[in-house]
């Protein structure tokens, strides 16, 4: 899964001397295939892979990727290609994307836009009726705007919602509206989140029908 997300970046033209990986759980795999695969990504460890959520996991890659606009993808996520050409513009702007379609499914990432059309609500709590679709854990941050996040994520910490994922600092920070996401819309592209081997199996079903595993 890696490395089609890093065959991805490279369609784009984003080399993996750009790429900043946040290991944890078994981080010595990651660095076996990043040594065995001769790859220039630069590793970072989350030293509370294990007791908190994801949210320092973003969080402990703020060093790595400050001074300039960047992708964030989460690690369980297959897409297609044509996902990131939507995402990586423009540049001076932070975007979520999401597949803007009825929610079925309530364990969904869901998202409630204001009346401009950017993020207003992002929760897996939120009330399916509301949400305009699921986001799937691809984000574009601008400089600014992820320093307001990299903020807010270092105070979660401070206030005991360390139990929170990262994507609650862009619901603070989009409700209280001190920032905007936009919304992209990626409903006619394939992305699929691996949660469980029945999750894994599944796709991998859809890459080998395709001659794609």
């Amino acid at each position: 899964m890696l490395l089609r997300t890093l065959d991805r970046l490279r369609e784009v033209g984003i080399d993996d001397s750009a790429v900043v990986i946040v290991t944890g759980y078994r981080a010595n795999m990651i660095e076996d295939l990043v040594k065995r695969e001769n790859l220039a990504c630069e590793l970072v460890f989350n030293p509370h892979w294990h007791d908190y959520q994801n949210c320092h996991s973003l969080l402990v890659a703020r060093d790595a990727v400050r001074g300039g606009p960047f992708l964030q993808f989460d690690g369980d996520v297959v897409f297609d290609g044509k996902v990131l050409p939507r995402m990586i513009e423009p540049r001076d702007s932070a975007a979520l994307a999401v597949e803007v379609r009825p929610m079925p499914n309530e364990e969904a990432m869901k998202a409630v836009v204001a009346e401009d059309g950017t993020l207003l609500e992002l929760s897996k709590t939120l009330d399916a009726a509301r949400s305009i679709g699921e986001y799937i854990g691809i984000t574009r941050l601008d400089v600014a705007t992820s320093e307001l996040v990299f903020d807010d994520l270092a105070r979660f910490e401070v206030e005991g919602i360390t139990h929170e994922y990262y994507d609650h600092s862009y619901h603070r920070l989009a409700f209280s509206r001190r920032a905007r996401f936009n919304i992209v819309d990626i409903a006619d592209c394939e992305a699929m989140e691996v949660d469980d081997l029945a999750d894994l199996q599944r796709v991998e079903s859809q890459l080998r029908s395709r001659g794609l595993a």
